[in-house]
């Protein structure tokens, strides 16, 4: 069977990198292929994907990879056995374009896509745009993104990071991330205690002392203060001994890393999201576009966070947060206590939050632009047209059943027509997938 979309990733199942497991399975369902160095299981699914991988590391374990091991420690130039594995798996099948995620680790495939003949475009996220451009190597390298299809990236303020490295200005599309979005907002009730949630991997790009200092000054003017803190990294040990010299223990909850189903619970049960996102100083390392930032507004949570790369795209200042400049920590605390103080203000720019994810940052608008950046849109007709084997779609059990008379409803609903227009039908495909991830869970 056909599947024209391969995403290709240096690792699967990173707990930070959920978008990655949405692109295979979902921008393309039952019709996508990834080709991955390593599978980890850090985000605690363990559910398996409905598509074929080609983990590289399982290649270089067969006896090609033990003699070309071999051979390197002879020091006997030997050319890399995985780009005659990924070649077979492309050919095999038949994949059209391949979507590479990070712009560093996939450059190295762009010669292999273009030897078959598929279009190749690079989706650039964080520190592939943040330390890697502070290397020369890389600053020269990612040039060679000129002969792609095209770069992908998650905000306008790096897209014009690539314009001004030199990358061809009509070579840039800018998708930014997608994430559920409720068909309505949440409605909180005030009680004793205003919960504030931070969500993010304790490295210094997060800022996460920076957080707990912000947190520290708000709840000394506002006492019912509760942080949650979820999160696992190097910077862990030094919050939690920081919260303890400032005797913050009663009052900050540390969770470590968890999965996407409790940080929900967690989104639900607060009232104000905090990050203190800022470039790292020693390393330059930056965001992209928080998911997470993009996950509290579709769950009606006001953000107090930081003018820092495409966070302003995503939260505007008074409207459905507050941004303060990176390392500000007195004018964090001060937006903190003035959201702590008026609930009110927290449930306007809760909604306000709500709306702005819905009609911007929803994963079936992010769909529809991927697809028609990619040139893959016909795929969707050819699924109203019935030509697509639904037999891939099953549910745990492993039966189609259910699952495969929904999606084969689903598209026969689909008008092409409709699709060039809006992205009515894509939506259709959206609510399948929530559906889907609903009876996975």
């Amino acid at each position: 069977m056909d599947r024209p979309l391969a995403v290709f990733t240096p690792s699967i199942g990173v707990r930070s990198e959920t978008f990655i497991r949405h692109h295979i399975e979902y921008l393309l369902p039952g019709r996508t292929v990834a080709v991955a160095e390593a599978i980890i299981e850090q985000d605690n699914t363990h559910r398996p994907l409905h598509s074929p991988v080609l983990q590289l590391e399982e290649a270089n374990r067969t006896w090609e990879g033990a003699a070309r091991r071999a051979l390197q420690k002879m020091k006997i130039p030997v050319k890399d056995i995985s780009g005659r594995y990924v070649e077979r798996f492309l050919r095999k099948h038949k994949v059209r374009v391949i979507l590479g995620e990070y712009l560093d680790w996939s450059l190295k495939w762009l010669p292999t896509a273009q030897q078959l003949g598929i279009r190749f475009f690079g989706h650039a996220h964080g520190y592939d745009l943040s330390i890697r451009l502070r290397e020369a190597k890389w600053r020269t390298e990612y040039l060679r993104y000129n002969q792609s299809d095209g770069i992908i990236t998650v905000s306008q303020i790096s897209r014009q990071h690539l314009i001004d490295l030199g990358i061809d200005e009509s070579k840039i599309r800018v998708v930014a991330c997608g994430v559920d979005v409720p068909t309505e907002s949440k409605k909180r009730t005030p009680t004793g205690c205003v919960r504030c949630l931070a969500v993010g991997r304790m490295v210094a790009k997060k800022a996460p002392i920076f957080t707990l200092d912000a947190f520290r000054r708000a709840s000394a003017a506002v006492p019912n203060l509760h942080l949650d803190y979820v999160g696992a990294g190097e910077l862990l040990p030094a919050a939690q001994q920081f919260a303890r010299a400032l005797d913050l223990a009663t009052r900050v909850t540390f969770h470590g890393g968890q999965p996407n189903e409790t940080v929900h619970k967690l989104m639900d049960e607060a009232d104000i999201f905090v990050q203190h996102s800022m470039t790292d100083p020693e390393t330059g390392d930056a965001e992209g576009l928080p998911v997470a930032i993009l996950e509290a507004m579709s769950n009606s949570l006001p953000v107090v966070s930081t003018r820092h790369e495409g966070i302003p795209e995503a939260v505007v200042d008074g409207v459905n947060g507050f941004l303060v400049d990176e390392g500000d920590v007195q004018a964090m605390a001060d937006r903190l206590v003035i959201l702590a103080k008026n609930s009110a203000l927290r449930a306007d720019f809760g909604e306000a939050g709500w709306r702005r994810a819905r009609d911007y940052f929803s994963f079936e608008k992010e769909q529809a632009e991927l697809l028609a950046v990619l040139g893959i849109l016909e795929e969707i007709y050819r699924l109203r047209r019935g030509l697509l084997d639904l037999s891939i779609i099953k549910n745990d059990s492993g039966h189609i059943g259910g699952d495969a008379s929904i999606f084969a409803s689903i598209a026969g609903n689909l008008n092409t027509a409709d699709l060039k227009r809006r992205h009515s039908g894509l939506q259709r495909l959206y609510y399948y997938r929530r559906w889907r991830c609903h009876t996975h869970r």
